[in-house]
């Protein structure tokens, strides 16, 4: 290595360094007011927030398994296959004298107007006899807890303190179902060397319409506040969700299970990495403000100006979201501001970070700050 390049690498290495030690003394402001604030001498460093998947389906009874998850979350009901029939809508009206009259548009469902559809079939839910999708004739029918089963092989394999299900339920009626995962220790970061305290989870889903394959995806949820950090990785190298192949033999499950924990390790590292990145990007208002403009282009909400005059302040005045005047800060402002904006359910909050406006706009922040940073 050159002198030149010795020197820039030494230039870097002090301002990533600087860059901490700052973020981790804001950080320590912004405890220390908040414990001081906190009524009754109560300390409320960590916030009482409920994070939606836990209100959507929280497993407390120690699920070792897929299948155990699935029964905690009320996500163990089976679906199968039936017959897809059409009826017939035209009937041939009698006139009073016998005679035929005009063919009138009309449902009947006489057994003999009844038509097969032999190369479709519905899934049916047969605990309650809902129809959620119409598949072909030889669609595979995919238990919910079958579909996950190969993240069983995935916690036997971490073999860490730590790893466990801890959510499961249905979305959309059914339709959809997830499971979340804690990540053991071995895959647990220390966020900015501890500053910024997380925990590190994965997020199962499939789907029993086809809008949705076998998935895997990332999920850091931040401590001081529970926002659902669904951050891409901005590398094509380290995916921060991926499909799975679902599999019947124990080597193909090894494999799949092999695969996911070398892309969540991949990710948890390249996770921490951006957010050192981005708190290094020192930002004032007007850059935050031009930055929030073209991360929120396609905003179609009410007072758009207002919404980032609000995210901003969030930066400078919120006790959750820390790290003022940085990169950080503005991309935990924007996920305070729609993981918490009022309205909403919890199954709406949580598909809003998996793949709704929350993710969108966090990542179109990160994206453009870490361009301006350029």
């Amino acid at each position: 290595m050159d002198q030149a390049t010795e020197r820039c690498m030494d230039g870097f290495e002090s301002r990533q360094a600087d860059a901490q030690h700052s973020a981790r003394r804001r950080m320590e402001d912004m405890t220390q007011s908040v414990e001081l604030n906190a009524e009754g001498g109560k300390n409320v460093q960590f916030t009482e927030r409920t994070v939606p998947w836990m209100k959507l389906g929280e497993v407390t009874d120690g699920a070792l398994t897929a299948k155990e998850a699935a029964a905690a979350g009320g996500l163990d009901f089976t679906v199968s296959l039936r017959n897809v029939y059409f009826t017939c809508n035209d009937v041939q009206v009698k006139a009073e004298d016998g005679s035929d009259a005009e063919w009138v548009k009309t449902e009947n469902t006489a057994p003999d107007c009844l038509r097969n559809m032999s190369n479709r079939k519905v899934v049916v839910r047969d605990d309650t006899l809902q129809p959620l999708s119409i598949v072909s004739s030889g669609y595979p029918v995919l238990q919910y807890h079958e579909a996950f089963d190969f993240m069983d092989t995935a916690i036997k394999e971490m073999g860490g303190e730590g790893a466990k299900y801890v959510a499961a339920g249905a979305l959309k009626d059914g339709k959809q179902g997830f499971m979340v995962v804690k990540l053991p220790e071995s895959l647990q970061i220390k966020v900015l060397d501890g500053v910024d305290p997380h925990e590190m989870f994965a997020v199962l889903r499939t789907s029993m319409d086809l809008t949705r394959a076998v998935e895997v995806m990332a999920m850091p949820l931040r401590g001081k506040c529970m926002n659902q950090m669904s951050l891409s990785s901005f590398s094509t190298n380290v995916p921060h969700r991926w499909a799975v192949r679902h599999t019947s033999t124990m080597k193909d499950k090894l494999a799949e299970a092999h695969s996911s924990l070398g892309k969540l390790g991949a990710y948890v590292k390249r996770y921490n990495e951006l957010a050192t990145r981005l708190i290094g990007v020192k930002l004032n208002d007007e850059q935050m403000k031009l930055i929030l403009t073209r991360a929120m282009r396609t905003y179609v909400g009410k007072k758009k100006d207002e919404v980032i005059d609000s995210i901003v302040s969030k930066t400078h005045n919120h006790p959750r979201v820390g790290f003022d005047g940085t990169g950080w800060g503005l991309v935990n402002a924007v996920s305070e501001h729609f993981d918490w904006r009022p309205g909403g359910n919890p199954e709406s909050k949580f598909l809003n970070a998996l793949q709704g406006p929350t993710h969108k706009y966090i990542n179109a922040t990160a994206h453009h700050t870490l361009t301006f940073a350029k």
